[in-house]
Parts: C-alpha cells; sequence; structure tokens
C-alpha cells in the first residue's frame, strides 16, 4: 500500500512501523520457543483425540449389527457431530495456513519463516474480519453440540463442554471501549502464538466431540433392561372371547433366549417352541371364566436338572354383543339418508356387515352405514360377523319407519296471527320451514297454495301461486297492505324429501 502525501501522516505511518519492529525485537526467542512446543504439543493432543474418536465411530458401526434398530438414531446423530466437528476444524486450519502465508510462509524445512510477525495476525483476524467470523462459526457449533445431548443432561454439558467463547477478562482496546473476542486473542500477538491459540480452539473442537458422542453411545446400553429373574409370560389374542371363537395363547419365559427352546405343556398338551416361543390354541366353548395351565422347562445352563415355571392364565368366554343404533332416533324417516351405527364386541368392524328387510343398508365406515327406506311400519337390521372363517349371527334389532314431520307455513319469521303489516309487505312468499327435527338441512318445497287478501274499504282480491313465490296479481294489492288488513292462504301444497306431495291446513295472517 502507497503512503501517503502528506509529509505529516508520512511520518506517524514510519513511527508505526518501527513501533511495530521495535515489538517485534522484544519478544525473545524463548518465548517462541516455547510457543512452538506447546503448539506442536496440542497437535499430538488432537492428533490422539481424532484416533479415539475414530474408534468409537467404528464402535457405533460394531453395534449397528447387533441392533440396528435401537442404535441407528444415535449413528446418525454421532455422524452429524462429526461431520460438523470436522467442519470447523478445517475451517480453523484454514486460518492457521492463511496467517502463516500473510507473515511470509514457511522455509523449506516446513517451519515458519516469521514467528515473530505481530502483524499477521491481527491483519487476517481483524483487519480481514476473520476473528468475528470465527467466534460466529464457534458460537453456532457449541448450540449445535449441545442440541445432541438429552434435555435433562443439557445444563450439565453446558457447564462443562470444552468448547466455550469468551474474552477472559475485561480491558479496553485501542479505541478505549472493551476488548472484543478477537482484540483479546489476537491483536499484536506474534503468529507462532496466534497458530497455537488456533491450535487451542482446534483441541476444544476435538474435545467436544469426543464428549458429546461418547454421550451418545452411552446410551445404547442405557436404554438396555438388565433381567436378573426369569418368569413365565402368558399372551392371549384376547381375555373375552364369543362361543365359536378360537383362543390363542402365545407362551415363553421372561429373557428368553432364541437359542434354547423350551418344554411346553398347556392343559397336558404338549407345545413345540421355535426360536424359544410356543404358540397353544383351542377352540373355545361354553359361556363363563376359563383357565389354562401348564409348565415351561429349561435345561439348566450349568448341566443340573431342568427348571420348571408353572403358569396358570384365565379368560372369558360370554354371549355376543351387538349393538346396533339409529345415529339420531330409534327410528328410520322415509326419504332421508339414516346414519346407522353397528358394533358387536370382540369382533372387528371389518367382519362385521348387516343387511335389512323393509329398506337397503350401505356401508360407509367402520362400524357405519347409511339406511333408506320407502314405505312406513317397520324395518329389521340383521348382523351378522365372519368369526374364524365362519359367518356367525350376531342379532337384529326392529326400527319404526315414518315419515318426515309437516313443516310450519311462514310468511317471514312469522308462522300466522298477528303481524305487523311493514314486515309483511317487504317478503316475498311463503316458506315451509321443518322445526325441531334431528336431521339437519331437510326442506321442504312449497309448490302451491291459494292467497286471499281482505283490505279495508277494498274489494277482496285473490291470487293463485305455482311456487312459493307470492303470484303476482296480488303484488301491487301486498305492497299497499295497512295494518287491520288480512290475509288468507288456502289449499297449500308443499313436497317433502320423500317426493309425495302434502296438503297444508290454511293460515291466516292478520295485519297491526
Amino acid at each position: 500500500m502507497a503512503l501517503p502525501k502528506d509529509p505529516r501522516q508520512k511520518m506517524i505511518n514510519i513511527m508505526y512501523l518501527v513501533l511495530t519492529a521495535m515489538l517485534a525485537l522484544n519478544v525473545s526467542a524463548e518465548i517462541l520457543n516455547a510457543f512452538n512446543i506447546v503448539n506442536n504439543s496440542i497437535n499430538t493432543s488432537n492428533k490422539s483425540l481424532t484416533d479415539k474418536n475414530d474408534l468409537i465411530y467404528q464402535q457405533f458401526e460394531s453395534q449397528m449389527k447387533e441392533n440396528a434398530a435401537k442404535v441407528a438414531p444415535l449413528k446418525a446423530k454421532a455422524e452429524q457431530v462429526k461431520k460438523l466437528s470436522a467442519e470447523m476444524f478445517n475451517y480453523v486450519e484454514s486460518l492457521k495456513n492463511l496467517i502463516i502465508t500473510e507473515s511470509g510462509g514457511k522455509d523449506e524445512t516446513g517451519d515458519i519463516k516469521s514467528k515473530a510477525d505481530l502483524d499477521a495476525p491481527t491483519r487476517v483476524m481483524e483487519n480481514m474480519k476473520k476473528g468475528p467470523e470465527m467466534e460466529a462459526k464457534l458460537i453456532a457449533l457449541r448450540e449445535q453440540l449441545l442440541s445432541f445431548v438429552e434435555p435433562k443432561d443439557k445444563e450439565k454439558f453446558a457447564k462443562t463442554l470444552p468448547l466455550k467463547i469468551e474474552v477472559g477478562q475485561s480491558g479496553n482496546d485501542h479505541g478505549g471501549g472493551p476488548k472484543t473476542w478477537t482484540t483479546y486473542h489476537f491483536n499484536m500477538v506474534p503468529t507462532i502464538a496466534a497458530v497455537t491459540i488456533l491450535g487451542k480452539f482446534q483441541n476444544d473442537i476435538k474435545n467436544s466431540e469426543s464428549a458429546i458422542i461418547d454421550d451418545l453411545f452411552r446410551q445404547i446400553d442405557a436404554s438396555n433392561f438388565k433381567f436378573d429373574k426369569v418368569r413365565p409370560f402368558i399372551s392371549l389374542n384376547s381375555k373375552n372371547l364369543m362361543d365359536g371363537q378360537t383362543l390363542t395363547a402365545q407362551i415363553a419365559v421372561g429373557a428368553y433366549s432364541s437359542t434354547v427352546n423350551p418344554t411346553i405343556v398347556v392343559n397336558g398338551q404338549s407345545v413345540t417352541a421355535t426360536d424359544g416361543l410356543g404358540t397353544f390354541t383351542i377352540p373355545v366353548s361354553g359361556i363363563g371364566e376359563k383357565t389354562i395351565t401348564g409348565n415351561i422347562t429349561l435345561p439348566s445352563p450349568n448341566g443340573g436338572d431342568p427348571i420348571s415355571y408353572p403358569f396358570t392364565e384365565t379368560y372369558n368366554v360370554g354371549a355376543s354383543t351387538t349393538s346396533i343404533s339409529a345415529d339420531k332416533m330409534n327410528v328410520l324417516y322415509i326419504g332421508l339418508q339414516n346414519p346407522i351405527s353397528i358394533s358387536a364386541a370382540g369382533v372387528p368392524a371389518e367382519a362385521v356387515s348387516a343387511s335389512m328387510n323393509g329398506g337397503s343398508i350401505s356401508k360407509r365406515g367402520s362400524g357405519e352405514y347409511i339406511v333408506t327406506v320407502s314405505q312406513p311400519g317397520k324395518a329389521i337390521i340383521n348382523v351378522i360377523a365372519n368369526v374364524d372363517g365362519k359367518t356367525k349371527s350376531l342379532g337384529q334389532k326392529e326400527f319404526r319407519v315414518k315419515r318426515v314431520p309437516d313443516p310450519v307455513l311462514k310468511v317471514g319469521v312469522n308462522k300466522g296471527g298477528n303481524m305487523k303489516a311493514a314486515d309483511f309487505k317487504v317478503q316475498g312468499g311463503l316458506r315451509a320451514d321443518l322445526e325441531d327435527f334431528e336431521f339437519e338441512g331437510v326442506k321442504y318445497e312449497v309448490i302451491g297454495y291459494r292467497v286471499g287478501i281482505s283490505a279495508k274499504g277494498k274489494e277482496y282480491q285473490e291470487g293463485d301461486a305455482t311456487s312459493a313465490y307470492f303470484p303476482g296479481n296480488v303484488s301491487a294489492s301486498i305492497r299497499s297492505l295497512r295494518p287491520g288488513d288480512e290475509v288468507y292462504f288456502e289449499n297449500v301444497k308443499v313436497k317433502g324429501p320423500d317426493g309425495v306431495v302434502r296438503s297444508m291446513p290454511s293460515t291466516i295472517f292478520k295485519l297491526n
């Protein structure tokens, strides 16, 4: 960089160069040699840590052969730790090489030429902003490593993890403010010292990597149970069965070995064991509590007498309990899709089916059916199930079949009787609403009626509607209605969801 032309600035720069040279002379050869010894020791330690960590990674590979399902998630985390640590280690190594290059490189023996150079570390770490960049990366790595620790241990690891980012003491930089992390570690320090400091951080990275992967490897055995007793266990396919179903019992001993097959006898019947496990099946019959008893005999591990473990297990045989219920109520309505729920105790929903007399039924989901009916009276729903490959009747239920109730005639929200003239005049026609009905969204269509208007001082006027809307020939009369007038609705016809046209009773509105 060329010096400024201003004579005073030239002098300041020359004085700074002289001061830097003098500071360099104050770093004795003994101190530089001491840094060199420490740096070599750190490099040796890092190599040993790398070898130790590689051994742990190899152990993860060995454990995968024993129990891949358990080890695989922990091994995947360890591989992430390895990748993150290696990336940061290599990044720090690149900074060491950059500082050495900036100070003049290495001689023919591979030693740093200018170990006492104070300018290169400052230029790289402060002027080139590599120090703050490294600080941010170290902070991020520390948080990433701690994320692999179990939540209950995180606080402990946060205190003991070797990788820490701290200034170490307070002080002032050249600007009079507190020292930054970069200034504290790298400002005006000899090149060999800067390289040693960076090696120390590499050592922290390796040690932290080691602590995390050791903890991950520990978790492999931490989740294992240590069995010190042996006892029989029996697993039944169900403890509540119906007459005609089959009982299945799986019988073994706790902590059993797949290499030793026990001798199993159940209810006097021998059961063949495979991989240490025996399976016993028997058809069940007769309602009530039943019992299976037997013995499991294992050869003695030391060659002595065989060891026997007796067992007893109970189960219940009951009659089929079938539930058939209408989701809305115990009535089926003509013209609607009536939802029905059907379940049978002890029988999977997919094994249950239904049929009916007096209508049709279709399955729409697990235990859910839709029923449609067309004639008033009664309907019977029959339920069957496939039990152990056989079709079995589970019961039936009778339902009442009704038509959907009649609607209520309305103008606006009024059902007849007194109504304000102003409210009546703004309505467009006659409505038929179904009130207090269990099904939502069921509607009636008004298809015709006769309307009569009795207005004070005017002749009685009538009109026939062919829809819900007021007929056109009485529209003017409706718009001119006043309190005291009366409106009659007769011969009202409506059509319900069943498609049947119904006649509704007459109604009158007295306007006020």
